[in-house]
């Protein structure tokens, strides 16, 4: 066994005999194998131990086993007290994931306190087997096929060379005692119901689904190269070209990678309209991506809805000696005898159509957006001045015909866009 695991630190470089390793001790079979092995390997050594008070006297007596058994290891210990339910509730989240924030977060925490080059941590082959059947049955893609990494970060793995039954006999031949968590029997865990079933098989079988999850992360490597070359010829800055996104070997996959680190998850629903018309949008917890003609746009979301910007009107009677200017950004004067009330501010629609100042026929406001090369990110936050149900201005761009002042124009109305 200490051969086995020495050589598989070795081998992924984890880490070496002048770093000091922070070991999650939770007292259990696994963790205890884990110390006692790197100790004797000679590594320096420090333990964490978590009390997350999930299991009444059970937590409490864990807590007690560690720091007896790292008194008599002479290893320094350290232990955190948490509120795990309390955590969960705040934050909306389960009880296991409450658990594991926690957990991985006061570790770091505390391999920066120490100067602990590592973590490491007692996942091994059937942990291995049990993550890869969990992110099979969660569809996770590619990544999550390779499982749990030899090294992550600071979080390093030294038993995934071995299993658990190897790990009770070396247990059991150096007379080493541990605790056992009575959760582990609660197949209401998905993570447990897969371990009951694992635990049916030889641990051949697991070690094979083990050396699949590492040969996906030999193939993940490949794939990732790949993925990176065919970026630089797809993507500009955030917009992906559709045309050369379609015409690679794999575009499915490929819009996959490239959008996972945004968090979309409508993959399906996103590919589909590379060859629909533009203008939809979609939505991930951070970002939207826009459908343009020929491009995917994406870009931050926005947290709030744009509020309507107020209408501020100035009545103008004396039409004399008065030259009035052409429209700015955010000011207009319009004909105040044509111009009907009420005014209405809104953004465009689909079939929007209004004569520009200058020609004599309705124009699509699509068309208007196109010719002046207006991206629909841009499209989407221009506001609309309305008169009924006539587009008597496009905020910032153009007046309408109908409604601009002439020489014959008795009245006018100053209208101003406050945003």
């Amino acid at each position: 066994m200490l051969q086995r695991v020495r050589t598989y630190i070795d081998e992924h470089h984890l880490f070496c005999l002048s770093d000091k390793i922070l070991v999650a001790l939770s007292g259990g079979a696994d963790s205890v194998a884990l110390l006692h092995i790197l100790t004797k390997l000679g590594y320096s050594c420090e333990a964490a131990h978590c009390n997350f008070h999930l299991r009444g006297d059970e937590s409490n007596r864990d807590q007690a086993f560690v720091e007896s058994l790292t008194t008599k290891l002479r290893i320094p210990l350290h232990i955190r007290q948490f509120d795990t339910k309390s955590y969960a509730k705040n934050n909306g989240i389960s009880i296991e994931m409450a658990a594991r924030e926690l957990r991985y977060d006061w570790f770091e925490e505390l391999r920066r306190q120490t100067e602990c080059s590592v973590i490491a941590v007692a996942h091994h082959q059937d942990d291995q087997a049990e993550t890869l059947l969990l992110n099979l049955y969660r569809s996770t893609g590619l990544r999550g096929m390779r499982g749990m990494l030899p090294k992550n970060g600071y979080i390093v793995r030294p038993l995934l060379c071995t299993n658990h039954n190897q790990i009770l006999y070396y247990l059991k031949a150096n007379h080493i005692e541990h605790v056992e968590d009575s959760t582990n029997s609660d197949t209401t865990i998905a993570r447990n119901a897969i371990r009951a079933q694992l635990r049916s098989l030889p641990p051949q079988q697991i070690a094979h689904i083990a050396q699949t999850a590492e040969y996906m992360r030999q193939y993940t490597q490949i794939v990732e190269e790949y993925i990176n070359d065919k970026k630089l010829s797809i993507t500009e800055g955030n917009t992906i070209d559709i045309n050369a996104l379609l015409s690679s070997v794999t575009p499915k996959a490929i819009l996959y990678e490239i959008l996972r680190e945004y968090g979309f998850s409508e993959i399906d629903d996103i590919y589909r309209s590379l060859t629909s018309q533009a203008g939809k949008i979609f939505y991930s917890s951070s970002h939207q991506i826009l459908k343009d003609r020929d491009r995917l746009i994406i870009s931050e979301k926005e947290e709030t809805e744009s509020k309507t910007p107020q209408i501020k009107y100035q009545q103008i009677n004396d039409m004399a000696g008065i030259v009035f200017p052409k429209a700015t950004e955010w000011t207009a004067i319009l004909d105040g005898k044509v111009l009907q009330n009420p005014l209405t501010l809104r953004h465009w629609e689909a079939g929007d159509t209004f004569i520009p100042i200058g020609m004599r026929g309705k124009k699509k406001l699509q068309d208007f957006f196109t010719d002046l090369h207006i991206p629909l990110t841009k499209k989407n936050k221009i506001w609309l001045l309305c008169s009924g149900k006539e587009i008597v201005w496009v905020v910032g761009y153009r007046l309408d015909n109908r409604y601009k002042i002439t020489p014959d124009s008795k009245q006018a109305v100053k209208i101003e866009i406050i945003p």
